[in-house]
């Protein structure tokens, strides 16, 4: 018989099994466990079998209480098929629903059936989609666009201005995976993890990106989102972006950008496209 209950510290061993099964090992489980049973805001659940945890998801609760933010959703491929991510989705719902929060949000891939599925499955939409492409050996690029110049921003110089710019679908800011409500206190916690970049045209906001740098298991990995009016401020950014990974010592990118610029991005000589290291992101969200 199997067992819904809330994650536990002992369940590591049992969570790592799993995650070293899922992506090919490069599963962001192990860096976020601790976290999730230590934080007050995450509510994280375990279905039991035979002794082991063989299915999880994570409930955390973001944008000042208004978000549920759902992640984490794994079962162990030896048990799937038995209905685990269904019962995991149902509940984490029940649990939003319980909190109170005013909606529940996640995001996946757009090819990603099952993960659409389920968020449809309890009454969950696609709000927005964001490219999102992934390359190595980076440091042997040379490109470079001229441009305007790109300038590091406080919270303070963006708020409220990156309302104003209407840059951002939805006034929602992307990030490795996750999204939050641009407010004042979103990008005081985005900033304590990355760098904030503008470009203006006069005193409009024409582009906005952040980046950091981050471990990967192939080494230090650039993680950069764009936002943009125009090729020629995409362009920009992403030069910047380029520069930023080599001071950074990463030969590794991991980049998230609108859709909007796929063919210029893809009309570039250097960029490597394969099955593997590109898809589409979507925002699904429910409210209550």
């Amino acid at each position: 018989m199997e067992d819904l209950r809330p994650l536990r510290s002992s369940d590591k061993e049992d969570v790592l099994e799993i995650a070293k099964l899922t992506w090919e090992g490069h599963d962001y489980l192990p860096y976020f466990f601790d976290s999730w049973v230590q934080d007050k805001e995450s509510h994280p659940t375990a279905i039991e079998k035979n002794g082991h945890v063989v299915a999880l998801a994570n409930l955390r609760v973001i944008d000042n209480g208004r978000t549920g933010w759902m992640e984490g959703l794994r079962v162990h491929p030896d048990y799937r098929g038995q209905g685990f991510a269904s019962i995991l989705t149902h509940h984490v719902v029940k649990l939003a629903r319980e909190i109170p929060v005013e909606r529940i949000r996640y995001t996946t891939a757009v090819d990603n059936e099952t993960s659409l599925h389920l968020g449809g499955s309890v009454g969950m939409q696609r709000k927005f989609d964001l490219a999102v492409h992934w390359q190595d050996r980076v440091d042997e690029i040379t490109w470079s666009t001229p441009g305007h110049s790109i300038k590091e921003a406080s919270v303070e110089d963006l708020y409220p201005q990156l309302l104003d710019s209407r840059l951002l679908p939805l006034n929602v800011v992307v990030y490795d995976w996750k999204a939050l409500d641009v407010t004042r206190d979103a990008l005081e916690k985005i900033g304590a993890v990355a760098k904030f970049w503008v470009q203006k045209l006069q005193e409009d906001i024409v582009s906005f990106s952040l980046g950091f740098a981050r471990e990967d298991s192939s080494g230090p990995q650039w993680s950069f989102t764009i936002y943009a009016r125009d090729d020629s401020s995409f362009l920009d950014q992403l030069s910047h972006h380029l520069k930023m990974a080599s001071d950074a010592d990463c030969k590794t990118i991991f980049m998230t950008y609108q859709t909007g610029f796929d063919r210029t991005f893809h009309s570039l000589d250097w960029v490597v496209t394969v099955e593997d290291n590109e898809l589409v992101l979507t925002l699904m969200e429910k409210t209550f």
